[in-house]
């Protein structure tokens, strides 16, 4: 039985239920340029829309200052202008305190290849 293509209510939502209130003031660049957006991770919405930069900052600690990583390439985020890179850092690592569980990582990449589902 193969597993069910994740969701943001089911599977994404909680991820970050814990950083939401300290980040519902972060202000980021709309993906098609025309200006700013809030960022609000408690909303399918936002986190939609601002996918990208959330995935590369959940990913700021796949390296270290030496741009080393013990992620095996298939944890690692891919660059999207050239996928044979990887992004190797992030403006703001998410969450400021720590790495979240790999695990959790893990399941927010699949949700984005599995199309952003609500």
């Amino acid at each position: 039985m193969s597993n069910p293509i994740t969701s943001f209510k089911r599977d994404v939502k909680g991820l970050f239920s814990k950083y939401a209130a300290d980040m519902k003031a972060v202000v980021l660049p709309l993906p098609d340029g025309s200006g700013t957006g809030i960022l609000n991770l408690g909303d399918y919405d936002s986190v939609k829309l601002f996918y990208y930069p959330v995935q590369v900052a959940i990913h700021g600690y796949d390296y270290d200052d030496n741009v080393r990583s013990t992620l095996s390439d298939a944890q690692l985020l891919r660059d999207p202008a050239d996928a044979s890179q990887f992004v190797t850092s992030a403006p703001h690592p998410m969450p400021p305190d720590n790495r979240l569980p790999q695990q959790a990582i893990d399941l927010y990449d699949q949700w984005v290849r599995d199309g952003l589902q609500p």
